[in-house]
C-alpha cells in the first residue's frame, strides 16, 4: 500500500515540477517519412504514422506544457514545405473535430426530442388506453431514446473535445528541421564503442 501512495506522490511531483516546453523528437531518415508516399506534385500531406506517432505522444504530456516538436532528417527537407504539411494536417483535424461535435449536438438534440415526443405518447397511451404491452414498448422507446442523448452529449462529446483539444495543441506546437547526416554519427558512435 505504501508503495502505491510513494508512486503517486511521485508522478505528482513531477507533474508539479514540469517545464514550459516538452520536446518531441523525431527521427526521419528520409522524405518517406515525413511525408505522404501518396505525394505526387508536392509535399503537403503529412506520413499517416508521424502523426499517429505525434498524437501518441502528445497524450502523455501535460496539458499546462507547451508543446516543440524537432524533426531529425539527413534527407535535405525543405523546412517551410514541411510547417505547410503538418499545420494543415492538423488544422484539417481540428476542423474535422468542429464539424463532429455539432454533428453529436445536433444527434443528442434529436434523441432527446424523440425521447420527450414518446414520452408524450407514453402518457396519453396510459391515460387513454392504458394497454400493458403498448405501455412496455413505449417505455422502451422512451429510455432508448433518452439515453442515447445522455450517452452521446455526455460520453462521447467529452472524448471529440479531447481529441479536437490534441489537435489544436499539435498544431499550435513550435516545429523545427534539423539536418543531420546519420551515417556520419552512426560512424562516430561506433568508434566509441
Amino acid at each position: 500500500m505504501e508503495v502505491v501512495k510513494n508512486l503517486k506522490k511521485e508522478l505528482k511531483n513531477k507533474n508539479d515540477n514540469y517545464e514550459d516546453i516538452e520536446t518531441i523528437n523525431i527521427k526521419a531518415e528520409s522524405k518517406a517519412a515525413i511525408f505522404s508516399d501518396y505525394n505526387y506534385d508536392s509535399n503537403e500531406v503529412l506520413n499517416s504514422n508521424l502523426e499517429e506517432f505525434l498524437v501518441e505522444k502528445v497524450k502523455n504530456i501535460p496539458p499546462k506544457v507547451n508543446l516543440r516538436v524537432k524533426i531529425f532528417t539527413d534527407d535535405c527537407v525543405d523546412e517551410n514545405e514541411v510547417k505547410v504539411a503538418y499545420k494543415n494536417k492538423f488544422k484539417g483535424d481540428f476542423e474535422e473535430l468542429e464539424q463532429e461535435l455539432k454533428r453529436n449536438m445536433l444527434f443528442a438534440f434529436t434523441m432527446l426530442i424523440l425521447g420527450v415526443l414518446f414520452m408524450g405518447f407514453l402518457i396519453l397511451e396510459i391515460y387513454f388506453l392504458n394497454n400493458y404491452i403498448l405501455s412496455t414498448i413505449l417505455e422502451i422507446a422512451v429510455w432508448v431514446f433518452v439515453w442515447e442523448a445522455v450517452d452521446s452529449f455526455f460520453l462521447e462529446r467529452s472524448s471529440i473535445r479531447r481529441k479536437r483539444y490534441q489537435m489544436a495543441r499539435l498544431y499550435y506546437a513550435e516545429l523545427e528541421v534539423v539536418t543531420l547526416d546519420f551515417d556520419k554519427i552512426e560512424k562516430n558512435l561506433t568508434k566509441i564503442d
